[in-house]
C-alpha cells in the first residue's frame, strides 16, 4: 500500500512533466527542463515533494518515507527526457517531414516517400498537412491515423530501452561494487531524503537544516531571480553568466576559436566538486587541447570541415567517436573476469544465496539479446539491410554505454556528442553499399534516438540502480515503477505533442523541432546521401583510429601509474560540443576542490560538500520556478539555462 501510494504520486508527476515539457520545447518557453541527466523539471518537483509536500504530510502523520520518495524521483528522472530530446518531440515531425516538405526541387516523392511503409508513418495528405499547418476550426484531431505508426514506434522504443536496462543490470556490479564509481548525480536526491536517525518524524530533513546548504542555495536563486526579473522588466540590471571571448580573437589563427565561451553554471561547479580532481582536470584540459589542435590546423592551412549534421569540426568528432567506441570495448575487457563468473553462474543451478542475482542476470541477457534482435527485425521490415542495422545498433549501444560511464564516473549531467552511428559507418563502407531503403530509416534513427545523446535512458537506469543500492532498497522494486513511468510518459507525450501541433500548426511552433531537425537534418540529409553517395574515407577512418589509439594509451597509463594525471574520459569529452558550454565551470569546480583539499584536507572537503549540493539544487529550483512563471504568463524565450 505504501509503495502504491508512491507510484501514484510518481505517475501524477510524470503526467505533469509529459504535458509541460513539450509545451516548453515547442513554444520555446526558455529552459530545457527534461534534456539532461539531472533534469530541471524532475529535480524541481522533487524539491517540492521533499521540502513542502512531505512537511505537510508529516504534520498529519502520513509522510512519504525516503524509499517512497526515491521511487518517485526514479520515475520522474527516467521518463523526463522522453518528451524532449529523448524521443517523442522528434519522432512525430521526423516521420512526416518527407511528405509535408516534399517539393519538385528536393524530389522527396521519388527519393524518400516510396521507401516509407504505411505502418511507419501516416501518409494521408490531410493528416500530414494539418499537423504542420493546424486543423480547420471544429475538425477533430485525427488520433486514429496515428495509432498504427506510433504503436510500432513505441514497440521499437521499448526494445531499445530494454537493451539499455539489460546492459545496466549487467554492468552494475562491476561499476558499483568492484570499481566503486562515484555516481555524483545520485548524491542530490539521496542527501535530500536522509532522515534524522534520532527523530525520523522531524518536519525538516537534516539536509535542509544545514545553514551552509541554504547559503549556497541562495546564490543561484538570487542571481536567476535577477535575470528573470530583467527579462520581464528590462530596467532591472542583468547578471551576465556568459562571456564570449571569441570576438577578441580577430586575426588568424586565433579567429578559428569560435565558439569560445566562459560560462558559469552553478550545477556544473557543484558536480565537479564531487568527482576526482584528475578527472575534472582532464575535462577542461582536453577541451583546450582540442582548441589548440584547431589553432594549429588553421596555422598550417588544413581544411577542417564541419561533421555532417553537426556543429563541430569533423576531425574533432571522428577522434571523439574513435575514442568512445574503443573505450566501450575496453570497458568490457576490464570486466572480463566478472563476465566469466556471470556466465558460469548463469549456466549452473542457482543456490539459495545467489538465486536472486543469477535470475537477474539471466533476464538481463535475455532482454539484451531479445531486444537487439527485435530492433534488427523492425528495421529490416522497414527495408534496412541486416548488416546495416546490426552495425548501427552495435555502434549506438557502445556509445550509449560510454555515455552512461561519463555520467556515472564524471558526473556529466549534460552530454552532446557530435556524431551519429550512420555517419560513422559511411567512412568504412560508403553510402551506396547501404542502399536507398536503408538510409532514410537509419537517418531517422540517428536523430530520434541518438540526437546529441543528452537524454537517453541508460544513464538514468544506472543512476537509479545505484540509488537503490545506496538506499539499501531492492533493485527489483524500481523496475516496475520505471517501466510504468516510461509507458505513461510516452502516451502522454504523444497526446500533448499531437494536440499542440494540430491546434497551432507545427510551422508556427519552434522551428528547430518542426522544420530544421525533421527536414534539414533528416529528410534533406538522407536525400543527399542517396543522390550524392558518400565515398569511403581513409582520412576519417584514420582519425577514428588515432582517437582509439590515444584512448588505449591513456587507459593503459592510468591503470599502470597512479600519478598519471590524464583521464581518458576527458579526451572523449574534449572534442564534444558540450565542453564549449561547461569547460569553464568545470575549471572553477576543479580549482575550488583542489584548493580545499590542499589547504583543509578531507575533513573540510566533506564539511563543504553540502554547500555544493546546495548550489546544484539552487540553480535548478531557481530555473524551475521561472519556468512555472513563464508558463503562467505565456512569456517565451526566457533563456535562463539553454545548453
Amino acid at each position: 500500500m505504501i509503495r502504491m501510494r508512491a507510484i501514484l504520486v510518481g505517475l501524477a508527476a510524470v503526467i505533469v512533466l509529459g504535458i509541460v515539457t513539450p509545451c516548453c520545447d515547442l513554444f520555446w518557453i526558455g529552459s530545457l527542463i527534461g534534456s539532461t541527466y539531472l533534469p530541471v523539471g524532475a529535480l524541481f518537483l522533487f524539491f517540492f515533494f521533499v521540502f513542502i509536500l512531505n512537511t505537510i504530510l508529516k504534520v498529519f502523520k502520513v509522510p512519504l518515507r525516503p524509499n517512497e520518495l526515491l521511487i518517485i524521483y526514479a520515475m520522474m528522472a527516467v521518463s523526463s527526457g522522453i518528451p524532449s530530446f529523448g524521443y517523442a518531440v522528434q519522432v512525430i515531425p521526423i516521420i512526416t517531414a518527407p511528405f509535408y516538405y516534399a517539393t519538385p526541387e528536393n524530389h522527396y516523392v521519388e527519393i524518400l516517400q516510396k521507401f516509407i511503409p504505411a505502418w511507419m508513418a501516416p501518409q494521408n495528405p490531410d493528416v500530414v498537412k494539418y499537423l504542420f499547418e493546424g486543423l480547420p476550426k471544429g475538425m477533430p484531431i485525427p488520433f486514429k491515423a496515428w495509432f498504427i505508426p506510433l504503436f510500432w514506434w513505441t514497440l521499437l522504443t521499448c526494445a531499445i530501452y530494454a537493451v539499455m536496462l539489460s546492459l545496466s543490470i549487467i554492468l552494475r556490479k562491476q561499476w558499483v561494487e568492484n570499481e566503486k564509481l562515484v555516481f555524483p548525480l545520485v548524491y542530490v536526491p539521496l542527501e535530500m531524503v536522509k532522515e534524522d536517525e534520532k527523530n525520523p518524524m522531524a518536519l525538516i530533513p537534516p539536509f535542509f537544516k544545514n545553514k551552509i546548504v541554504w547559503i549556497a542555495f541562495l546564490i543561484p536563486v538570487v542571481i536567476y531571480s535577477i535575470k528573470g526579473l530583467h527579462y520581464y522588466f528590462p530596467a532591472v540590471p542583468d547578471v551576465n553568466l556568459v562571456f564570449d571571448i571569441a570576438p577578441f580573437f580577430t586575426e588568424k589563427p586565433l579567429n578559428s576559436l569560435n565558439p569560445f565561451w566562459m560560462k558559469i553554471y552553478f550545477s556544473v561547479i557543484g558536480l565537479t566538486y564531487l568527482i576526482p580532481t584528475a578527472l575534472s582536470f582532464s575535462l577542461w584540459f582536453f577541451y583546450l587541447f582540442f582548441q589548440l589542435q584547431t589553432v594549429i590546423g588553421t596555422t598550417l592551412g588544413f581544411q577542417m570541415p564541419i561533421f555532417p549534421n553537426g556543429f563541430m569540426r569533423a576531425f574533432q568528432a571522428y577522434q571523439a567517436a574513435g575514442s568512445i567506441l574503443v573505450f566501450g570495448v575496453l570497458l568490457f575487457w576490464a570486466m572480463r573476469g566478472e563476465l566469466k563468473i556471470m556466465f558460469k553462474q548463469m549456466f549452473r543451478p542457482a543456490t539459495p544465496e545467489n538465486k536472486e542475482e543469477v535470475n537477474s542476470f539471466r533476464v538481463a541477457w535475455a532482454g539484451l539479446v531479445g531486444g537487439f534482435l527485435f530492433i534488427c527485425f523492425w528495421a529490416m521490415a522497414a527495408g534496412v539491410k541486416f548488416w546495416a542495422i546490426f552495425l548501427w545498433a552495435a555502434i549506438f549501444f557502445l556509445i550509449i554505454m560510454v555515455t552512461t560511464r561519463l555520467v556515472a564516473e564524471g558526473g556529466l549531467f549534460y552530454i552532446h556528442h557530435e556524431f551519429y552511428p550512420l555517419e560513422l559507418i559511411f567512412p568504412f563502407t560508403g553510402s551506396a553499399a547501404m542502399g536507398a531503403r536503408s538510409i532514410f530509416t537509419l537517418a531517422a534513427f540517428n536523430q530520434i534516438f541518438s540526437r546529441e545523446y543528452r537524454a537517453t535512458e541508460m544513464p538514468h537506469f544506472m543512476n537509479n540502480l545505484k540509488m537503490a543500492d545506496s538506499a539499501k532498497m531492492k533493485k527489483e522494486s524500481f523496475y516496475g515503477p520505471m517501466w510504468l513511468a516510461i509507458i505513461v510518459m510516452i502516451c502522454v507525450s504523444y497526446t500533448t505533442i499531437l494536440v499542440l501541433m494540430y491546434r497551432y500548426g507545427g510551422v508556427n511552433l519552434t522551428n528547430w523541432w518542426t522544420r530544421d531537425l525533421p527536414n534539414q537534418f533528416v529528410a534533406a540529409r538522407a536525400a543527399y546521401y542517396i543522390t550524392t553517395p558518400v565515398k569511403v574515407s581513409i582520412k576519417d577512418v584514420m582519425t577514428m583510429i588515432i582517437g582509439g589509439g590515444v584512448t588505449i594509451w591513456l587507459f593503459w597509463m592510468r591503470r599502470m601509474f597512479l600519478w598519471w594525471p590524464f583521464h581518458p574520459l576527458g579526451y572523449m569529452m574534449g572534442g564534444g560540443y558540450a565542453m564549449h558550454h561547461i569547460w569553464f565551470a568545470t575549471f572553477i569546480g576543479w580549482g575550488i576542490k583542489s584548493i580545499v583539499l590542499k589547504t583543509g584536507g578531507i575533513k573540510i572537503y566533506q564539511k563543504l560538500m553540502p554547500a555544493f549540493i546546495g548550489l546544484i539544487l539552487g540553480e535548478f529550483v531557481g530555473i524551475g520556478a521561472w519556468v512555472v512563471i513563464d508558463l503562467i504568463s505565456g512569456a517565451r524565450g526566457n533563456f535562463l539555462m539553454w545548453i
